[in-house]
């Protein structure tokens, strides 16, 4: 998430118009879900397990910044643009994870500079609050259903997610 008082600290690969980028990520959330879908039917093995990882992959890379952009417009806060590029926190993550996350094509949302300058702080809270918060929420249901549904790995996604996501809590803190 940039706005004004939060420079860029790594450089975007690409800028892709808010329509653009909002049409990306739902279908990326969609289709992520549909994999999840199929990970949880009767089948192979391999391909359960390829469907439920590439599913959950889908929806984390895919929510984050689409979550801050629809809270953002309900509460009034205009955006310019997404950018599509590494974390904007990859110095959060450990050496070896950093690399990667720098390289990563994470969106991140642009907010209007006046916009933001007349949001009431509540608003700007619920924006950036937005982000973390419905990834935590959507990657987390989506390793309960497949662990419930007792699809193959499973287990090993809800153990990892619930690490995962509890130390972006703690990253983006």
């Amino acid at each position: 998430m940039h706005n004004a008082q939060t420079p860029d600290t790594h450089r975007p690969r690409r800028i892709v118009s808010i329509f653009t980028g909002n049409a990306i990520q739902f279908t990326g959330i969609v289709l992520g879900s549909l994999l999840l879908w199929i990970s949880i039917q009767p089948g192979s093995a391999g391909v359960r397990i390829s469907a439920m990882i590439g599913g959950y992959l889908l929806i984390y890379f895919n929510s984050h910044s689409l979550l801050h952009y629809s809270i953002g417009k309900l509460t009034g806060i205009n955006f310019k643009h997404y950018s599509i590029g590494g974390s904007s926190h990859a110095s959060s993550y450990p050496p070896g994870v950093r690399n990667l996350f720098e390289r990563l094509p994470f969106f991140s949302a642009h907010t209007d500079p006046s916009s933001m300058k007349n949001a009431h702080q509540y608003a700007k809270a619920l924006m950036f609050a937005a982000g973390i918060t419905g990834t935590v929420v959507l990657c987390t249901v989506a390793s309960f259903i497949v662990y419930h549904a007792d699809a193959p790995g499973g287990s090993a996604l809800l153990i990892f997610n619930m690490i995962w996501q509890a130390s972006s809590l703690v990253a983006e803190m």
